[in-house]
Formats: C-alpha cells, sequence, structure tokens
C-alpha cells in the first residue's frame, strides 16, 4: 500500500529524492510578524526598565543593575520588568533567522529528479496517488523546493553534464533495457533505475585526464605542420581559449587558477614556436 512510510523509504533509498518545500514565501512571513513582535516587546521592556529606573523604589531601581534582584521579584508586585524579559527571550527563541539562512543555503533539486519523484508518485507501482487534496500539491512549484541531497552542487560542471544529460540520454535508448530495475524485492522499485554516482565521477575524471594530456600535445602538432607566422599566431589563440573554456568548464577552479594555467598553457606554445623557427618556411 502506498503512504508516506512508502516514500520516506524512497527518499532514504535515493536521497537526490529527499525533496522538500522551502515554504519560502511562508517563512518570510513569519520572521516578518516576528520582527514586528520583537519591535514592541522591545519598546515595552524599554518603558519598563525606565519607569522603575525613576520610580524611587529602591528595589525596582537596584534591578539595573542586579538580575539576581531581578529574579526575586517574581511572585510579587514589582516582577513586571522580569516577566517582559522573559517574554522577549521566549520570542526571540522562535525568530530563526539562522535557521532560515541555513533553509536558503541548501541546494535547488535538479529539474530530473523533481520530474523523477513526481513520476513515481503518480505511477501506480509507486506512490499510486495516495497524496490527496493539497498534499497532492507539494511538489507542483519547482521554485519553492530544496534537496538535502547537496551532491550534484559539489560536482564539476563536466560530471554534472553527464549526470543530468549524458546518463538519462543512455537510459532512454540503451539503459532502461541493460539495468535491472528491481534494487530490492519490494515491489517499491519496479520502474526504478539506479546509477553509480562513484562510477560516474570516475567516468568524468578520465574525460579530464585525457583532456588535460590531449590539448597541448594536439596544439603542438597542429603548430608544426602550419608554417605561415600569422596561421601560427591564429591556432595559439584558438588553442589557448580552447584550454581555458575547457578548464573552467570540467574543473572547479579558481579565476586566478584558470588564467594561470592558461598563461603556462600560451608560455609552452610560444617556447615551441621559438624553437621552431617563428618564420621558417
Amino acid at each position: 500500500m502506498a503512504d508516506y512510510n512508502r516514500l520516506a523509504h524512497l527518499m532514504g533509498m535515493h536521497q537526490e529524492l529527499a525533496i522538500f518545500k522551502q515554504f519560502a514565501k511562508l517563512n518570510a512571513k513569519n520572521l516578518l510578524y516576528m520582527q514586528s513582535e520583537l519591535t514592541h516587546l522591545e519598546a515595552e521592556l524599554s518603558d519598563i526598565e525606565l519607569e522603575n529606573k525613576y520610580s524611587g523604589d529602591s528595589q525596582k531601581t537596584s534591578f539595573q543593575v542586579s538580575v539576581f534582584e531581578l529574579k526575586e521579584s517574581v511572585g510579587s508586585a514589582k516582577d513586571l520588568q522580569w516577566r517582559k524579559a522573559l517574554e522577549v527571550r521566549t520570542k526571540l527563541a522562535q525568530y530563526t533567522l539562522l535557521q532560515n539562512s541555513d533553509v536558503q543555503r541548501l541546494a535547488r533539486p535538479t529539474d530530473r529528479n523533481v520530474k523523477l519523484l513526481q513520476e513515481w508518485l503518480d505511477r501506480a507501482d509507486g506512490g499510486d496517488f495516495f497524496l490527496r487534496g493539497r498534499e497532492a500539491e507539494m511538489w507542483d512549484n519547482a521554485d519553492d523546493l530544496v534537496s538535502l541531497n547537496s551532491g550534484h552542487t559539489e560536482k564539476d560542471s563536466l560530471t554534472q553534464s553527464i549526470t543530468d544529460r549524458l546518463v538519462p540520454w543512455y537510459h532512454d535508448r540503451w539503459g532502461h533495457c541493460m539495468k535491472n530495475t528491481s534494487l530490492s524485492s519490494n515491489s517499491m522499485w519496479n520502474g526504478v533505475w539506479h546509477y553509480d554516482e562513484a562510477s560516474l565521477i570516475v567516468f568524468a575524471n578520465a574525460i579530464s585526464t585525457l583532456l588535460s594530456s590531449l590539448l597541448p600535445t594536439t596544439s603542438i602538432l597542429v603548430l608544426y605542420f602550419v608554417k605561415k607566422p600569422l596561421a601560427r599566431l591564429a591556432v595559439t589563440m584558438v588553442f589557448t581559449a580552447v584550454f581555458s573554456v575547457t578548464l573552467a568548464t570540467v574543473a572547479k577552479a579558481r579565476r586566478i587558477d584558470v588564467f594561470a594555467a592558461t598563461t603556462a598553457f600560451a608560455a609552452v606554445q610560444v617556447v615551441f614556436l621559438g624553437q621552431a623557427g617563428f618564420c621558417n618556411d
């Protein structure tokens, strides 16, 4: 039977499908309400403190310099300042700015993972439309969804492209025929395919390594056969541009690192041109 337990099991087994509503608008509204309440409480506490300070009552006056005396007033007719301070403390604990900041830093789920979750919820051998009413609309607004799995934000562009584009392309053509869809004896996994992320990362690393070795050697090889000076300059510019774009795409490099590596790459080509003779026929 499809229910929340089954959905929780799916999200637990496939963390990329652990997608939830952020309630961004609702959280913002709640913070605004809390901010307004605290603003009034702050003013009320300040008025009470000022009144006690100039009351002429030695005990009330001592509240400004002794928290012990302030706490000792509990239960008496003079405990208004302490009660208001406790009210402020409770409200401040509910003013969850840091918590909301953490939620906003959560990764956005990929469109494909949102689609996969929605499809599973609708499949007869998956969620089987067990959600009803408003609950059935919880994953409709993609702009208000966050993912507890931040793995895809830590990937470089090449790995992310393989995960988001190459794997779906491969799956649609051959993968669905070659891989076993039964991840367990439980029928809830019918129609669910799992591709090992570690293998995808190894594949992406292999491509990166191949490109890092081919680009410099290929540029030297091409320059060897190009004899005209202007043509050699053009080839150098093209390969340098390709190298920098490739570096920025396949590696999570800082801008300064891209500049440094590109400069070194260009220097290698210039050295070759100098040794080969820039103006030879």
